[in-house]
């Protein structure tokens, strides 16, 4: 009977680490940096932890600026190793057309490739969100 409890402590392990977040999921913004294969259009990437992704067009954001930014890709995401994600998407005006990227996150988490077909498709930084880093702060140095 003492047997159990030995075995509880890996298996709680295990479903502890695979509820923990993607270095992938968070929201990235263009970095600006401009090469002639990326896709300059695509403004941010919001990447949901709930296996959900959305891309966002800057031109379509500037023109519905007063009403809400709606997203040009939807897609849903999983993880294919520790720094990458698969997205499969569709687009939200025409969702018979499909479309695969991956997003591979840099080792410093600060940056990640946005990648169709094999080819880098544009670079984007993780966006500081000030409110999550307060909370985080206030989580790890309780006063």
């Amino acid at each position: 009977m003492k047997i159990l409890p030995l075995l509880a402590v890996p298996a709680l392990t295990y479903l502890l680490t695979a509820c923990s977040a993607h270095p992938g999921s968070g929201h990235w913004q263009n970095s600006g940096i401009q090469n002639p294969d990326f896709i300059n259009e695509f403004s941010r990437i919001e990447v949901h932890y709930e296996g959900h992704a959305d891309i966002f067009d800057s031109v379509v954001e500037a023109a519905d600026a007063d009403e809400g930014s709606q997203a040009v890709r939807r897609c849903f995401w999983r993880g294919t190793d520790p720094l990458t994600i698969m997205m499969t998407c569709v687009k939200a005006n025409n969702t018979d057309i499909e479309e695969s990227y991956q997003l591979r996150v840099a080792e410093d988490r600060t940056k990640a490739e946005l990648i169709m077909a094999e080819k880098v498709v544009g670079i984007f930084t993780r966006e500081q969100r000030p409110e999550i880093e307060h909370s985080y702060k206030e989580i790890l140095q309780p006063q």
